[in-house]
């Protein structure tokens, strides 16, 4: 089955970044490791979340203090991905290309907080359910974060296989898009 599954590019960039900086186990997803591996400065403040680059390569972060720590580490990864993939000013751009930048910053939450390359290196329940309970302890995210990322594999999955059968059968195989590029 996990031969079927193909990455985003997204996807394989924030796999990519994992290995650079020696990223391989659940534990060390957390936001003093990948900061300090990345010399970003971490603010805990009563403000919004919020990146900055105060001058090239050099990034601060603020962290809304009110949040749980849960929620402090997907702040921190989406965040992260404004930083390190995202360059001007949003407020002045176009809500078009403001929204794309957010939007890719959620994807980013899913493949960052739950690598696939450490999800297939481990024995996922066969219920769905439990499957879910699993990664939500194992990475420890919320239960509808590891629910989106169980069902985005499983789409993946199902359309590598179709797309192996069609090619088999010498059909042409037709570029699947769907309406979001998760």
């Amino acid at each position: 089955m996990k031969s079927y599954y193909q990455m985003t590019a997204l996807e394989k960039w924030t796999e990519d970044l994992y290995e650079r900086l020696g990223i391989r186990e659940p534990s060390q997803i957390s936001i003093t490791n990948i900061s300090e591996r990345l010399n970003i400065w971490i603010h805990y403040l009563d403000v919004r979340s919020k990146g900055i680059e105060a001058s090239a390569g050099m990034y601060s972060m603020f962290i809304d203090n009110r949040l749980p720590a849960g929620m402090q580490r997907l702040e921190f990864l989406h965040e992260l991905c404004h930083l390190l993939r995202h360059a001007g000013n949003q407020s002045v751009m176009p809500e078009h290309y403001t929204q794309a930048q957010q939007d890719e910053a959620d994807r980013f939450i899913l493949y960052a907080a739950m690598p696939y390359s450490m999800i297939s290196r481990r024995s996922l329940p066969e219920l769905r359910s439990e499957a879910i309970s699993f990664i939500t302890t194992e990475f420890e995210v919320p239960r509808e974060l590891a629910m989106q990322r169980i069902d985005q594999i499983q789409r993946r999955i199902f359309q590598g296989q179709l797309l192996a059968v069609m090619g088999a059968q010498g059909e042409k195989v037709p570029t699947l898009c769907s309406p979001r590029s998760d």
